[in-house]
């Protein structure tokens, strides 16, 4: 149980690192964005970064997938699956020849749907411990919502695209940081 417990660790800590440095990257862009002349340039590096954080994050999860093995098929599918998404979503931004600020706002709704939904299923496995469990709804719920903010911000202009693209990734920062610090300490006993 403690290396599958390291194993989503470490890639909650990966997670926390590239949506780290998409922020930053984003927060040193934005005042290019308020420009017209440099608006579109801007845009297509952000569109960059965040295809190459989806593909390594794809790239990523699917490695982790095969460190679960076959012992833990749900973990083995879950990973392989969100790899896929991952990896189909950084690609298509890569490739298409239309991907805008908004397509990216819009490609990255369903992961934070997935997110939320994931919080929620744990969050229905934690009838021992309320405040975790509390914790966990509220964030989930909070992740639903901001997918929906991401398809409804689509609509809007390039700045502020960026601007609630960053919302949404200090929020999801937020909410993985405790994973990645909380010590489970029933769980590493039973190990």
């Amino acid at each position: 149980m403690k290396y599958e417990l390291r194993l989503h660790r470490v890639m909650v800590g990966i997670l926390i690192l590239l949506l780290g440095g998409f922020i930053a990257y984003c927060l040193h862009l934005r005042p290019v964005l308020a420009h017209a002349r440099f608006e579109t340039i801007g845009a297509l590096f952000v569109v960059t970064i965040a295809a190459g954080v989806f593909v390594t994050v794809g790239i990523i999860e699917s490695t982790m997938a095969f460190q679960f093995g076959q012992g833990h098929r749900r973990e083995l599918l879950t990973y392989l699956f969100l790899g896929f998404i991952s990896l189909a979503t950084g690609l298509y931004l890569a490739i298409s020849a239309t991907s805008s600020l908004q397509t990216v706002a819009l490609v990255a709704s369903p992961h934070a749907f997935l997110f939320g939904l994931a919080e929620l299923r744990v969050a229905h496995h934690l009838e021992r411990h309320p405040r975790y469990r509390l914790g966990l709804r509220i964030g989930g719920v909070v992740e639903i919502l901001l997918g929906l903010a991401l398809i409804l911000g689509a609509s809007l202009p390039a700045q502020e695209v960026v601007s609630l693209l960053i919302y949404v990734a200090a929020i999801t920062i937020l909410q993985l940081v405790p994973f990645v610090f909380f010590r489970f300490p029933h769980a590493l006993d039973a190990a």
